[in-house]
């Protein structure tokens, strides 16, 4: 594997007032011993060195290289608002244009450093989690008229092994590194300028280009009139700004939950849907209700809450549209609820199929020795636990997330949502019930919960990391 880095040659030291040190080390980096393990072979000389500034060149080996100096770039005012933008922004171009010339005098050495890194194979670590639809449900099973098997029960504890599976074995793995070496004028300027101070560091650069091109007929090579592009300057030209960020976007909500009033029947078959509904047991006088926090539910309306929710232009590189908003609740009628079967959110989203949504698919029944909602195929299989594609998802389990389309309503929290597209970014929703009288906010998914075998690795050899899992594609 090869790598750049650059090698301090003491003539350079008499250029510029800093010492050079490796790209991207610190300076302390220069008098540190190297590894036991490490060589460096140094190319034979063929002549005497010669290192010596004239003007805006560096004579070097008998090779002139173009020398800028920062003070002649400063694209703007050295005093006021910005100052320090200007000063430090003409630190970089002169940073770069020293770097390009010496890098084009080739490389000075190789380094050649000997790694070694633990490593381990079998079931050195564990992670649990609630099953999914890749994992066997071990618990009973039944398949009713609908023909798909469907597990009994609360979705079980699953367990994944890393790296492998079989006894655990660590060990050493060792690689070699050959870095190639190269000269740098100085160490890297140690500022950063910002957007405000460089937009006039950009306008003075446009105009000074322009100018310049104007007056010459060709580049001159090293000519101190030919403006240095700022490039560590933040350009504003490059923020794509954005007339209006609200006239085409996409809702981006956090964690939703649904809370509804569960639909009841009797009498019913799965597939059919055709039972008798039996109203909810009253509350009170007039429609029924719940508290949930400081909000009151009113039966039959459907509340949805949003850990977060903000909205997104519709562009490639747009901008935020309204501001964020946190712990926000919409009442939606019953009726106005749409799910998307087989919708997935991303950047260029699988938009799913609109169907309506009919609260009697939850209700509870009765299976063995179990109560659950039976949720019917093709509703489960288009919820977002399926992935659209993949045929390996053909179990009906206790963890049905329907994908449920913004309501309209939704823009009432931020009047810049008006015109934004209420199917492209939607949330998987947890559903919740409302039993008498009683709304209960659902408990955070927990993490997977990592453990380590107590011999996985000895002391001093660190056991491979496990991976994090990846999650639905979103920006």
């Amino acid at each position: 594997m090869m790598l750049l880095a650059i090698i301090f040659l003491p003539c350079l030291g008499t250029v510029s007032g800093n010492p050079l040190i490796p790209r991207d080390a610190p300076s302390e980096s220069i008098s540190s011993p190297l590894p036991s393990s490490a060589s460096i072979t140094l190319p034979i000389p063929s002549a005497e060195s010669t290192c010596y500034t004239s003007s805006q060149w560096l004579v070097i080996s008998n090779t002139s290289i173009f020398w800028p100096t920062s003070t002649n770039y400063l694209y703007g005012p050295t005093t006021g608002p910005g100052a320090t933008d200007v000063i430090c922004a003409a630190q970089w171009m002169q940073y770069y244009v020293r770097s390009t010339g010496l890098s084009q005098l080739g490389a000075t050495a190789t380094s050649t450093v000997t790694t070694s890194s633990p490593t381990s194979t079998g079931a050195c670590r564990t992670s649990t989690y609630a099953e999914g639809y890749v994992d066997v449900h071990t618990g009973p099973v039944t398949t009713l008229c609908d023909g798909y098997p469907r597990a009994l029960g609360p979705r079980e504890t699953a367990k994944r092994y890393y790296p492998g599976t079989g006894p655990c074995n660590t060990f050493s793995q060792t690689e070699t590194i050959t870095t190639t070496l190269y000269r740098m004028p100085s160490a890297l300027p140690d500022c950063k300028p910002q957007l405000e101070g460089c937009i006039g560091v950009w306008q003075t650069y446009s105009s000074l280009s322009s100018e310049y091109e104007a007056s010459i007929t060709a580049p001159i090579p090293g000519d101190i009139k030919s403006p240095l592009r700022p490039l560590n300057c933040p350009n504003t030209a490059k923020e794509n700004p954005e007339k209006d960020p609200c006239a085409a976007c996409h809702f981006l909500p956090g964690t939703a939950t649904m809370y509804y009033w569960p639909v009841t029947t009797a009498n019913g078959d799965l597939c059919a849907q055709n039972g008798t509904t039996i109203p909810a047991t009253p509350t009170g006088d007039g429609p029924n209700t719940a508290i949930l926090g400081d909000h009151t539910l009113v039966s039959p309306t459907v509340y949805i809450s949003f850990t977060s929710i903000y909205a997104w232009s519709n562009r490639r590189n747009g901008h935020q549209c309204g501001v964020s908003h946190y712990n926000e609740m919409i009442s939606v009628p019953a009726t106005a609820i749409t799910s998307r079967r087989g919708h997935r959110n991303a950047r260029y989203p699988i938009m799913g199929t609109p169907y309506p949504f009919n609260f009697a698919e939850f209700l509870p029944q009765t299976v063995g020795n179990y109560t659950q909602s039976l949720i019917p195929w093709p509703q489960y299989r288009g919820g977002s636990q399926c992935p659209v594609y993949d045929p390996s998802c053909t179990m009906v389990r206790d963890d049905y997330l329907p994908f449920i389309e913004m309501p309209e309503v939704a823009t009432s929290i931020d009047p810049d949502w008006a015109n934004c597209d209420r199917s492209w970014f939607i949330p998987a929703v947890t559903l919740v019930p409302i039993h008498d009288g009683t709304a209960v906010a659902p408990s955070p998914t927990p993490e997977p919960e990592m453990m380590a075998a107590a011999d996985a690795a000895p002391q001093g050899i660190m056991a491979a990391p496990t991976p994090s899992p990846t999650s639905e594609l979103g920006w």
